[in-house]
């Protein structure tokens, strides 16, 4: 076929192909809309067939309750939304998150128990490979770990008890014990047994109790195993406050605050700062909508979106671990001055929280109500500062220089490296 002919026949072709796109019948925009409501599985709720161009009422269903062991907190949709709505849309019921792991024979594990477990692994294995860098024998650390996090978990126990003596010494002697050591009806059924509540300065200040004793007994060197205890601790925590996440507890004051009892945002503006402005992830923010005294009226004043705090300092103190872990590699660094770092580094992210808190743990001292949180803080910063300068003059030749991976701080500055190093 000649050139000229080809080409005509393409033309053709598209000729008959933009002739026939043109006569087929364009789809007609209907002149109706479904809005559809549907629980968290799936099941329609209610329905509503609106037309197109005319205004139309669409009104929830009542707040449905159907998700075990969580409740509704809103559709996926706000007021404002739906009026807006002018196609097909479905619109979803939002939960709080379950706070079980996993229920077995009756029994239910916790995301609580399971964040501290897990927090206590992950301090473990850090230790274990700090001990190896540092020449320290590995079975002397799991021997200390097994009985001083027990005893830790039972001082953390206690120091809250202490701040909360009314809600659990009562009735008796040894009902008062068993509800301290975390059975609740006051009696030895396991049924009811549980550590709720606990308190991370309590279970510190224990662990550096026992380690002062263990070190002096194995002849090891305490300031360098409290470095350890420390890294391992601070990662911990980070771990841990995810479970009052999903128990919805040690969270912060309403978003947006409250005047004279009312609160200064609606909840769609709550939501979006959270959501939109401190871009936090959605899941999180859904279960940061709290009802109204759930644990306490002076603790959930609303019902209405709460600040994570437990975000917040999960957050800050995996920054601090990091931190620590990259001190840890500086030749210049003093066994000791990691301890040193996460005292004043915790004790002022704790100052920072307990603002925020609408739970604190609090006393009385000279007819002023303290929160024993910050009044502990306070000492730890100072305690931290005073730790440093003592470490620097008194230890001065014990240093990081022999952990395996050790670096020069100079070379990182282009300085000379001293003869020494």
């Amino acid at each position: 076929m000649k050139k000229p002919a080809k080409l005509l026949g393409v033309i053709l072709i598209l000729l008959i192909s933009i002739f026939a796109y043109g006569c087929q019948e364009q789809p007609q925009p209907s002149d109706t809309y479904k809005v559809s409501f549907v629980d968290y599985d799936g099941t329609v709720l209610k329905e509503v067939t609106c037309q197109t161009g005319v205004a139309c009422e669409i009104v929830p269903p009542e707040e449905p309750d159907n998700k075990e062991n969580a409740y509704f907190t809103r559709w996926s949709l706000f007021d404002s939304e739906i009026a807006e709505i002018d196609s097909d849309t479905t619109i979803e019921a939002i939960y709080t998150l379950d706070n079980r792991v996993v229920t077995m024979f009756g029994r239910s594990i916790v995301f609580y128990s399971f964040f501290i477990m897990l927090g206590i692994i992950i301090a473990l294995t850090i230790g274990l490979r700090e001990a190896k860098r540092n020449n320290v024998n590995p079975d002397h650390l799991i021997d200390g770990f097994l009985w001083i996090v027990p005893v830790a978990i039972l001082g953390s126990r206690l120091w809250y008890v202490v701040f909360e003596w009314d809600q659990f010494v009562y009735g008796g002697f040894f009902p008062s014990v068993l509800r301290a050591l975390g059975f609740s009806t006051g009696t030895l059924d396991f049924s009811s047994f549980g550590l709720a509540g606990l308190a991370i300065h309590g279970a510190f200040a224990t662990a550096v109790i026992c380690t002062i004793f263990y070190t002096k007994k194995k002849k090891l060197d305490l300031f360098l195993i409290l470095d350890i205890v420390a890294t391992g601790f601070i990662i911990a925590q980070a771990s841990g406050r995810w479970g009052n996440f999903f128990n919805q507890e040690a969270h912060g004051y309403v978003v947006g605050g409250s005047t004279n009892g009312v609160m200064n945002l609606t909840l769609q503006e709550q939501y979006n700062y959270l959501r939109y402005t401190l871009n936090l992830p959605e899941f999180i923010v859904n279960n940061m909508y709290i009802k109204q005294g759930l644990h306490g009226i002076a603790v959930e004043p609303f019902t209405a979106f709460y600040h994570p705090t437990f975000f917040y300092e999960s957050t800050i103190n995996i920054l601090g671990f990091f931190i620590m872990l990259g001190l840890r590699r500086i030749r210049q660094v003093h066994y000791g001055e990691l301890l040193a770092f996460y005292l004043v580094w915790y004790g002022g992210l704790r100052i920072f929280i307990e603002t925020m808190r609408t739970d604190p743990l609090t006393f009385e001292l000279f007819g002023m109500t303290l929160k024993s949180a910050i009044v502990t803080s306070v000492f730890m910063i100072a305690g931290g500062i005073l730790l440093s300068v003592m470490i620097r003059m008194k230890r001065k030749d014990m240093t990081y220089a022999s952990a395996a991976g050790s670096i020069d701080i100079n070379t990182l500055f282009g300085k000379k490296k001293d003869e020494e190093n």
